[in-house]
């Protein structure tokens, strides 16, 4: 990293106690990252940079885990993308065994790695961003079924090539620093096609978050019920309502091929389709989440409904 190099001896090093961001190198929108980046590389060949933005900074050699720590990421203009809080690294904590990470819900693992994102301690750190907006809401207890090609998760769209800021938070304490985020050059567009990606990628991604956040509550109140004794008889609109949205009956990474993936999986393949390459939709992927947008929102009224015939309060 030759931008954090030049930085480090271009000037004296930050006081120990005192926090301090330095400037990113420019970060690529690119499908070559990680690995040599060819089929068949010599075994000696050298990897590609990871993808997205690196951060790099330093907390005071004091900090104990109660100074609220924070880094954010915003746009030109200030416009806020995506904000992370952070905190002390729990050096105790044991590695989970494979048998316990096969067995968690995607919405589990997905916390497990924010955890580790997060973690940080007193002195030099990084912190690898993924240039994307924050994620939607995932529904508890689901898991995805695993795509050969695409992806299936409710992560955030990656942002469009510009200038952006990351915001370090220390205490009371705010630093600032700019970079650049560029399209690879080898990679051929319209002016306007990831413009019109990000923008049917954020609706997408709305809708999936509104629809999980709905699934969520629904799946709260219907289990609350269930403990409180409530006769399953009357719980069965709502658990219906359930399963015409999220297949909950998924265990393994091609349980779909025994059970029908429903909207939300349908959803997060759209937007891993839409995700895989730079540039514009296609008419096809726009009028397929017109038509899924739709019976999102029909689904999150026949929610409300079965919820209010319990005595729900909306």
């Amino acid at each position: 990293n030759l931008t954090l190099l030049e930085q480090m001896t271009g000037r004296a090093a930050p006081p120990a106690d005192r926090a301090a961001l330095f400037t990113p190198e420019r970060a690529w929108l690119s499908h070559a990252y990680g690995g040599p980046g060819d089929e068949g590389a010599p075994h000696d060949a050298g990897e590609n940079p990871a993808f997205g933005a690196r951060i790099f900074f330093q907390i005071p050699k004091t900090y104990d885990g109660s100074t609220p720590v924070a880094l954010s990421f915003t746009d030109s203009s200030g416009a806020l993308i995506r904000e992370f809080h952070l905190h002390l690294k729990d050096t105790s904590e044991t590695k989970k065994s494979k048998a316990a990470e096969d067995s968690e819900s995607t919405s589990e693992q997905r916390a497990d790695a924010l955890k580790h994102l997060t973690a940080i301690q007193p002195g030099m750190n990084h912190f690898q961003w993924d240039l994307r907006y924050a994620d939607a809401a995932e529904v508890k207890g689901f898991n995805a079924p695993e795509d050969a090609d695409v992806d299936n998760n409710v992560d955030g769209p990656v942002v469009v090539p510009g200038s952006y800021r990351v915001v370090l938070a220390y205490g009371g304490e705010k630093l600032t620093a700019p970079f650049e985020v560029s399209l690879d050059p080898r990679i051929h567009v319209g002016p306007d096609a990831l413009a019109q990606r990000l923008a049917l990628q954020l609706q997408i991604h709305a809708t999936l978050d509104s629809l999980d956040t709905a699934l969520n509550r629904a799946i709260t109140v219907r289990d609350s019920l269930a403990r409180a004794g409530r006769d399953s008889t009357a719980l069965t609109p709502l658990t219906g309502a359930i399963d015409s949205l999220v297949q909950l009956k998924i265990t393994s990474s091609e349980g779909d091929l025994v059970f029908e993936p429903k909207l939300r999986t349908h959803l997060g393949l759209l937007a891993g389709q839409i995700d895989m390459a730079y540039a514009a939709p296609n008419a096809a992927e726009a009028a397929v989440y017109h038509v899924m947008a739709q019976e999102a929102q029909a689904g999150e009224a026949n929610l409300r409904a079965a919820m209010a015939k319990l005595g729900v309060a909306q």
